[in-house]
């Protein structure tokens, strides 16, 4: 089982990642950057969707709706906090809004399509080093 601790530190890279596809710029400049982040989390394409959906989206879709929204980056240890206090209405609306105007995004699918493209390269590349000609597992 992993520990609270490297769960968290993984989630908050996840965060992170996560957050790019709120900024008010064009978030498909990062999405490279977005999906190799993702590709080496932990967390399966649907496990990192729940978290975009349930943690990051209620606090962070208000800045895709404001005229003068954030576009260099949010603050993790600020993000991180807001995201531990959602409760209630406020967090109903923000996962409805961010399903409504991310999770359904062209940029979210083009990033999710990048992370199991990167990690069928690792799979592939991990295969092929494994199977190199004289190497033995055993």
């Amino acid at each position: 089982m992993t520990s609270p601790a490297i769960d968290r530190a993984a989630r908050r890279a996840v965060w992170e990642a996560l957050s790019t596809l709120f900024l008010d710029s064009d978030v498909a400049v990062s999405r490279e950057h977005r999906a190799a982040v993702l590709a080496a989390s932990p967390y399966q394409i649907d496990e990192i969707e729940a978290i975009l959906a349930r943690e990051v989206s209620p606090v962070l879709v208000w800045n895709l709706m404001s005229p003068a929204g954030e576009w260099a980056g949010f603050d993790l240890d600020e993000l991180e906090r807001r995201i531990d206090e959602l409760t209630g209405r406020s967090a109903f609306v923000g996962r409805a809004l961010g399903r409504l105007m991310v999770l359904r995004s062209d940029e979210w699918s083009g990033t999710r399509d990048a992370i199991a493209a990167a990690r069928a390269r690792a799979d592939l590349s991990s295969a092929t080093r494994s199977a190199a000609p004289g190497r033995s597992d055993r």
